[in-house]
């Protein structure tokens, strides 16, 4: 219980508390995690607030500082959290006294409860109620149980109160111990934010001051553009005097110009009219062209109507030799004439089937387009294409539109024309079953007066479709288009023509327009690629005016957005010619526009004629032109009907059936319409067989007709447009053939449209009387029976039995329809084909054509549905249906329904027998059951393979031989749906995670099937779409079956699929829930769009929250219903998979009980080396290929120079005429051959291999720039598992996990293409300086490239300021395909490898740079004998000098210039003398290098070279001169060598002594300080007798006392000899000291008392002092002794002697 409190007040917080202990040092870590507080800028601001206000210096209070308000906000964190821990344990223990309260009243029922049941016990024993017995005594024992139970329940809650308490307790004494803390925390918080409020007040006043002394700035810039505005106006007065002063200038000019233009105009208006009249005469010549044409239709119309008449003729010997045979010329006429209708009547019914295969098929199209779409909206539904493709069928063919049916041999159209136009007609018709149509024809003619189309030029382009098929590619007639030009702009009329301005100003102006127009349209190259195609889209495309009326006003706003590359303009430049009186144009331009932006445009339209007007409106952009087409069209009528097709089907004479179609009108202008029948000589329309009229045969059928009768309403007009129509495609095609056999060239629409309406017209006109002529013969032939004609005329309107219905004419509005209908009431049985035709009063709307079929037969009882189609029927589905038979008999009649034996298991007529009544109908019923067993029993009337039942039915009809038959027809699928698995076992997984399964579900149907998961646990989900959906016919989809388990244990479940008919489909489901010892903070991670070597970081924790093995009150950690995990450490292991760009960290590691781990996932995607390569030999190869087509061609050129060369020389002079007779063409010159040239083709290029390109060539740089500046961008998810084991890890890939608590993290990770790249040093992104000498600056640069199509902002990290790399310019905008150089310098500070990373920021994106450098430390050696830093020069006399020579060698790699410099010369020499000297500051650090100097000025001390160069290795040979003036023993000087003029390598003192005699004493007391005193020296000291005083020098020896004795103490003294430069003096010197004896009894000793010494030596003397016995220690002993020293002269010294007993 304390655990779930834990994690449900505070988590890790509340563990965390628990183990913090009360000492007060421990209070700043209560909060774990949140010291790092960034208060830096506000204890910045605080600062300066504090060093702004002027405090008063009495203020009681000292000011609380930032490490006192850490502690403050920690503290009371901590108060509160106690506080909080208080009331928690308050509520706990309340709590639990509740419940123990709830309990021991629960106990105490249960104790009366059985009291009371142990009474009745005893009373149903006594009683003997046995049954009564047995229950009270389970009842008992239940009570017992529960009372039990009861009490142990009390004894946990007292237990957990008893803790409780404890608890509550413990927290209060803790808490009690702040109790003084909390006081003096409140009192330091109400200090806090007084405090704060004193300085939000001064923060008040400084930004009152600088609002202040802002609003002075800004009425400093008011003033400051005002002046401005002024000198711009004084500026522009001044220009315009110079304007008009020039203008005045130039007006001289402007008389000339215009003579010049008039005369330019002259000249262009002759040129004009020579144009003109060779246009005319080219028009006359095509007009003869035209003539010629129309007299060859004219031929070949007159050879049509021989070859007719001849058929006539043929027909006509055929019936004379039938009769001369003793024949019957109709019945054999009519008995072929049957035979080939029963052929037709065949084919048609082949025809009829496959179309209604057609129509199934169709549907199964659109299913499948239904399939499509949904693929596209859903593509994670369709995995398997190659299954879909099979599946999809072919479009069906479609048929040519047939206007009027398939007409046969007696149509009134030629069969040459009907060939060439859109009517099917049957070719194998013969000759013989033609019909006699002189008749038909003599009537025709006069009743149809020939009627002519006007010839007009607009009408071209509202001609029909087939007129718009005609290829213009080449003229139809040679002449108008042999030498056209098209007319061109002279440049001075484009000129614009400035209102008074002179010739010269036109002139400039014309130059400067020139200029810039040649400058305007640029290649825009974005991202390597260039731009083309139109570089604005308009919206709308067209701008369109529709159905506008005369006088009214449109306006249309057009958006323009800039869908080119990069940066863009529109110019507005002009409108077709023909528009600009009706359309008005406002378009203000937008200047430059990025790309994606809009710009608007007003369009106003003002139509002031009817007629339709089409233009464009021309733009110009810096790509180049382009326009917006634009067009104004009237109002026109647009006419269909949903059907050009009517099928009646198989009814019974005396039936009336009505069909009624729409005529639909979808323009916005109206027409008046009328309905009418065609009747066509159609011999196949009406049947000759027997019928209730008598005994008819074609040729009595047949008759002219007048347009009066009421089924015949077909005009002349009409069928004179339809010739009219059909003989000018022919004609056309006829012009194209003959154009394209003369070879005639490509010109303007005008002319082939011009010639085909006039040889329309001529052949419509000839049409027209070919028909009268032949109308008018068969008149003459009915002239004799004028009665019968007419009467034969209004009965065939009437004899197929179709009419117009009610509605026949009438008037069509605009954006209407109307209902038209067609009766059908036959009188004679067969089949009718007949035609029906609309026509409308508009002139540009074509007549529309109403095709009708029926069959009518002449049966007493009949059905309405010969065919009785169920469509697609189920397995084990009932299907039913009424069949309604009819009774036109006058009697009842008893019919019987019988069903084939084979389908009687299936198919089911009820009532079997029954009778229907005269004049009246009888329905049965249909019952339609398919079983399994169709498929075996059905036999011959089922299609095993499509599944098609065509079931044949009788109805038996008492007295009656002939049955009535009709047909049911099904197509019969089953209602299965199929799971490719029977089980599905998901394995572990865990209650984090989830497991997916793929099942594929298949419909065996051939109908869509809806189906459904129902009943599914909670657990699981099926996905998509939440396992609902539909399944076309025969689709396979795939289904995921996601298993989410939500506690540790065993599932077994089922999956139940029902179908939309109730079919369940059921799948057996197991799997293992697993509860892992740790989990993640997030299963899922997603990173940003990461460019290409570029880094992203994120980060998520591993829990171990297992910390007790209760399951009762903990969700404990395992496998299933296995053991539980034990508590403790638990480890993991990230496993990343190989290949993928990612990095975790730590991938392995240790996490205890209730802790958790950071992890750090690292996503650095880049390209694959493999790729690369592959870039780079694909690269090298197209350079190899273009280096050896180059090698080719210059080859080539030079073999055909040579073979020119040789021709020349074997031809001498006849060279020229050879060539001009090769010119001619192959074939025609007949000149020497050419000799043949001996390259035979581009040498052959190996590539290089994979392994010969490695990672630092040029070529792997270039492969990896290309596919950067290629690549789209990429998404990747990488599943990582995390393998977890119990206890301490180990090496990584050694850790005992359990495969079934591995845990999994799923990254997405999405790469997109970097913006910028680097284009120096072929792409590298390391900068390496290489070794470069402290102290030294070297710069380097690297330019960056934007390959994006954006404009990027650079920017970059900070560098480490105390470090030596630094970034010398600044960054900038980055434009598209820009470039930017960075500066970077390098000057190392020690001598080590510098390496720091700079990141080049451009939006979301950053670009790893590498800076990398080593310091080198310039190591020099110096040759010198110098003791601890002291380089001693010795003595010298004063007045001469002495010079030494040293090597001072470079140790480094680098060339060292060095400076050698003398603290003497330094600056800062004068400013240090003025420190107290160092015999007055002993304890001083400083100590001044520089001592004596020459009086003279000059250096004491010198060294040359003072400067140079030391190469690698190499060494210089220093020169040390010392030279002093007067003698000093202090001479002294500091010097330091500078190496590259600012690190000091080497610093060193140098000193040396200046004696006045060759002889001198060296090692003894100073008795003087050490620096030269300026003042002026006094003369030496005399005697008596007038000599100089001795000198006199101090000798201190210490003797060391120990317990019983003195140990002796010794010091050298040393005798010198000064080297002279002087010849005359001695070399040598000589030294002796006088009166020792005196000494020893002293205890001094002096050895050697005398000797000789070397010029330029030092000759060491050894005084010992050995304490003579009954010496006082505390006494110092004191003597002198004489030293005599002889070299250029003789000196004597006095030796003062002291010595000094000293303890140890």
């Amino acid at each position: 219980m304390e655990d779930e409190y834990g994690q449900m007040y505070g988590g890790e917080e509340y563990d965390v508390m628990e183990e913090v202990g009360l000492e007060d040092e421990a209070i700043l870590d209560y909060d774990d995690g949140d010291d790092n507080l960034d208060l830096g800028s506000e204890e910045e601001e605080e600062q300066s607030i504090l060093r702004d206000h002027d405090y008063d210096e009495r203020t009681p209070e000292p000011t609380i500082s930032k490490q006192e308000q850490l502690r403050m906000i920690h503290l009371r964190s901590h108060l509160n959290q106690l506080t909080e821990k208080v009331k928690h344990h308050q509520y706990l223990a309340e709590k639990t006294r509740e419940e123990q309260k709830q309990c021991r009243n629960r106990t105490s029922q249960l104790e009366t409860e059985r009291d009371k049941v142990f009474s009745e016990i005893q009373g149903a024993d006594d009683e003997g109620n046995t049954s009564a017995l047995y229950r009270l005594r389970t009842q008992h024992e239940r009570i017992c149980r529960e009372l039990e139970n009861e009490h142990e329940l009390e004894k946990m809650i007292a237990d957990r109160l008893e803790t409780e308490e404890y608890e509550l307790a413990k927290v209060e004494v803790e808490r009690g111990k702040f109790l003084l803390a909390e006081d003096d925390l409140i009192k330091q918080e109400q200090q806090l934010a007084k405090e704060k409020t004193e300085m939000a007040l001064q923060r008040l006043k400084k930004e009152e001051r600088k609002a202040r002394l802002a609003e002075k700035n800004l009425l400093k810039m008011q003033r400051n553009y005002e002046d401005a505005l002024e000198e711009r106006e004084q500026r522009h007065k001044a220009a315009l005097q110079d304007a008009e002063r020039s203008h005045n200038k130039h007006r001289a000019y402007l008389s000339q110009t215009m003579e010049k233009l008039r005369q330019r105009q002259v000249e262009e208006s002759t040129r004009y009219k020579e144009n003109m009249q060779k246009k005319m005469d080219m028009l006359l010549k095509l007009k003869g062209d035209i003539t010629a044409n129309r007299e060859n239709l004219k031929a070949l119309r007159a050879r049509d109507k021989a070859f007719e008449k001849e058929a006539l003729q043929k027909e006509e010997e055929e019936r004379k030799r039938i009769l001369e045979d003793g024949g019957n010329p109709d019945k054999v006429l009519l008995i072929r004439k049957r035979l080939q209708e029963f052929e037709k009547n065949k084919m048609e019914f082949e025809n009829e089937k496959k179309q209604r295969q057609a129509q199934i098929m169709e549907k199964i199209l659109v299913e499948e387009d239904r399939m499509k779409k949904r693929r596209k909206q859903q593509p994670n539904l369709y995995v398997d294409v190659k299954d879909d493709k099979a599946k999809i069928l072919g479009p069906p063919k479609k048929r040519p539109l047939k206007i009027f049916k398939e007409m046969d041999d007696s149509s009134i159209f030629d069969d040459d024309l009907l060939k060439d136009s859109t009517f099917v007609i049957d070719d194998d018709k013969t000759l013989e079953n033609r019909v006699d149509t002189d008749r038909a024809d003599t009537g025709l003619k006069q009743e149809i007066p020939p009627t002519a189309i006007p010839d007009s030029s607009d009408s071209s382009d509202g001609e029909s479709d087939d007129e718009n098929k005609v290829d213009l590619a080449v003229p139809e007639f040679e002449g108008l288009w042999d030498t056209h030009k098209p007319y061109k702009v002279p440049k001075d009329m484009e000129t614009i023509r400035l209102p008074g301005g002179t010739k010269m100003e036109k002139e400039i102006l014309t130059k400067v327009l020139d200029k810039h127009r040649s400058g305007i349209v640029v290649k825009q190259v974005a991202a390597g690629r260039e731009f083309s195609g139109c570089p604005f889209y308009s919206k709308p495309d067209v701008i369109h005016f529709k159905d506008f009326e005369v006088g009214k006003t449109y306006k249309k706003k057009v958006i323009l957005t800039n869908v080119s590359y990069t940066v863009n303009y529109c110019k507005y430049i002009n409108i077709t010619e023909r528009l600009k009186d009706f359309i008005e144009i406002h378009f203000d331009p937008p200047g430059q526009m990025s790309a994606g932006l809009t710009c608007e445009m007003l369009v106003t339209f003002k139509p002031m004629i009817n007629e339709d007007l089409f233009g464009e409106v021309n733009f110009l952009s810096q790509t180049g032109p382009f326009h917006i087409p634009l067009q104004c069209t009237t109002k026109k009528c647009d006419l269909s009907t949903d059907t050009r097709k009517i099928d009646f089907g198989t009814t019974v004479i005396g039936e009336t059936l009505r069909r009624t179609f729409t005529l639909t009108n979808k323009g916005a202008l109206g027409t008046k319409y009328e309905f009418f029948k065609v009747d066509g000589r159609k011999e196949r329309t009406v049947t000759t067989a027997a019928t209730s009229l008598g005994r008819l045969t074609t040729g009595d059928t047949i008759r002219p007709f007048t347009p009066d009768s009421t089924s015949v309403n077909v005009t002349k007009q009409d069928v004179a447009a339809s010739l009219e129509k059909v003989a000018e495609k022919k004609s056309e095609e006829e012009l194209a053939e003959k154009a394209s056999q003369e070879g005639a060239d490509a010109g303007t629409s005008e002319g082939p449209t011009g010639g085909t309406q006039a040889g329309g017209t001529q052949v419509g006109a000839e049409g027209i009387s070919v028909m009268e002529g032949e109308t008018a013969e068969d008149d003459q032939g009915l002239g004799e029976s004028p009665d019968l004609a007419v009467s034969e005329m209004e009965d065939y309107g009437a004899l197929d039995g179709m009419k117009v219905g009610m509605f026949a004419a009438g008037e069509l509005g605009p954006f209407s329809s109307v209902k038209l209908e067609i009766i059908w009431q036959p009188n004679i049985p067969g089949k009718v084909d007949s035609d029906f035709l609309i026509t409308f009063s508009d002139p540009l709307s074509e007549s529309i054509s109403i095709q009708t079929v029926a069959n009518a037969i002449d049966v007493p009882v009949w059905v309405e549905r010969q065919t009785v189609d169920l469509k697609i029927c189920m397995y084990d589905r009932l299907y039913q249906d009424t069949i309604i038979v009819n009774n036109r008999a006058t009697t009842a009649l008893r019919l019987k329904f019988e069903v084939c034996k084979e389908l009687r298991n299936h198919l089911e007529l009820l009532p079997k027998t029954g009778y229907i009544q005269a004049q009246s109908n009888f329905s049965a019923q249909l019952k339609f059951l398919p079983r399994k067993s169709l498929f075996e029993e059905a036999g011959k009337y089922f299609d095993k393979e499509t599944g098609v039942l065509e079931a044949p039915m009788i109805i038996r009809v008492a007295d009656q031989t002939q049955p009535v038959p009709f047909t049911v027809q099904a197509v019969v699928t089953t209602s299965d749906m199929q799971f490719d698995t029977t089980d599905i076992d998901f394995g572990c997984c865990t209650i984090y995670e989830s497991t997916k399964a793929t099942i594929k579900l298949t419909n065996k149907s051939i109908l869509p099937q809806e189906y459904g998961f129902v009943g599914l646990p909670e657990y699981v989900e099926v996905q998509p779409d939440d396992g609902f959906g539909t399944l076309l016919p025969l689709e396979t989809v795939d289904l995921e079956v996601i298993f989410s388990p939500r506690k540790a244990r065993d599932y077994k479940f089922e999956l139940n699929c029902k179908s939309l008919i109730n079919r369940e489909f059921k799948i057996q489901c197991k799997g293992v829930g697993v509860h892992p010892p740790l989990e993640m903070s997030k299963q899922v991670v997603h990173f940003k769009a990461t460019s290409l070597y570029d880094v992203s970081t994120t980060s998520m924790h591993v829990v171990n929250s297992h910390t007790s093995t209760n399951e009762f009150t903990h969700p404990v950690p395992r496998i299933g219903k296995g053991e539980i995990a034990p508590v403790g450490p638990t480890s993991f292991e990230f496993v990343i998979p190989k290949d993928a760009p990612l990095t975790i960290s730590p991938s392995v590691g240790t996490i205890e009980p209730g802790k958790k781990s950071n992890i750090q996932i690292r996503f650095s995607p880049e390209l694959d080396d493999l790729d690369i390569k592959k870039e780079a030999v694909r690269i090298a190869t197209r350079a190899m290929e273009a280096q050896a087509e180059r090698e080719y061609q210059e080859g080539l050129k030079r073999a055909k120079e040579e073979a020119d060369q040789a021709a020349q020389k074997g031809g001498g002079k006849k060279t020229p005429a050879k060539d001009k007779a090769a010119a001619k063409g192959p074939g025609k010159g007949k000149g020497s051959p050419t000799p043949s040239l001996t390259v035979s083709g581009p040498r052959v290029i190996t590539p290089p291999s994979l392994e010969n390109i490695s990672k630092d060539s040029p070529e792997y740089a270039g492969a990896l720039a290309s596919l950067l500046r290629q690549y789209r961008g990429d998404f990747q998810t990488y599943t990582i598992p995390c393998y977890v084991a119990t206890g301490k890890c180990g090496n990584p890939g050694e850790l005992p996990y359990s495969i079934h608590n591995t845990l999994y993290l799923e990254v997405h990770c999405p790469v997109v293409k970097p913006p910028v790249v680097v284009i120096s040093d072929n792409g590298k992104t390391t900068l390496d300086f290489g070794e470069v000498s402290l102290g030294q600056n070297i710069i380097k640069s690297i330019t960056v490239q934007n390959i994006s199509d954006k404009m990027v902002e650079l920017t970059s990290s900070v560098l480490d300021t105390a470090g030596p790399f630094l970034m010398l310019n600044a960054l900038r905008f980055l434009p598209p395909d820009g470039t930017h150089t960075i500066l970077i310098s390098f000057t190392p500070t020690a001598g080590q490898v510098f390496h720091e990373p700079l990141e080049i920021r451009s939006g979301n994106s950053i670009l790893h740079l590498t800076l990398a450098g080593k310091g080198v430390s310039p190591l020099i050696d110096l040759n010198m004998p110098m003791e601890a830093g002291v380089l001693d020069m010795g003595a010298v006399l004063a007045g001469e000098y002495l010079e030494r020579t040293f090597k001072m060698q470079n140790m480094s790699s680098l060339s060292i210039d060095y400076c050698i410099k003398l603290e003497s010369l330094s600056l800062q020499r004068h400013t240090r003398a003025q420190e107290l000297p160092g015999f007055i500051q002993r304890d001083s650090k400083t100590k001044l290098n520089v001592g004596t100097q020459n009086n003279n000025g000059q250096n004491v001390f010198d060294l040359v070279p003072a400067e140079g160069r030391v190469p690698p290795g190499g060494s210089i040979d220093l020169t040390v001169s010392f030279a002093p003036d007067h003698s000093s023993d202090h001479y002294s000087d500091g010097i330091s060598i500078e190496l590259f003029g600012k690190e000091e390598s080497h610093n060193f003192l140098i000193k040396g002594a200046a004696k006045p005699r060759i002889m001198f004493i060296h090692g003894v007391d100073e008795k003087t300080p050490d620096v030269e005193s300026l003042a002026e020296k006094p003369a030496p000291a005399e005697d008596e007798e007038g000599k100089p005083a001795m000198a006199s020098v101090l000798f201190t020896i210490k003797s060391i006392a120990k317990e019983n004795e003195f140990v002796p103490g010794s010091r050298d003294l040393y005798v010198g000899c000064v080297r002279t430069m002087a010849v005359s003096q001695k070399k040598n010197g000589e030294f002796q000291f006088e009166n020792v004896q005196l000494i020893t009894a002293k205890g001094f000793n002096i050895e050697p008392q005398k000797g000789m010494v070397e010029a330029g030596g030092l000759k060491p003397v050894t005084v010992t002092f050995s304490p003579p016995p009954g010496h006082d220690p505390n006494t110092p002993v004191e003597t002198s002794v004489i030293l005599t020293l002889k070299g250029d002269v003789t000196e004597q010294i006095r030796v003062m002697l002291r010595a000094f007993v000293v303890s140890e």
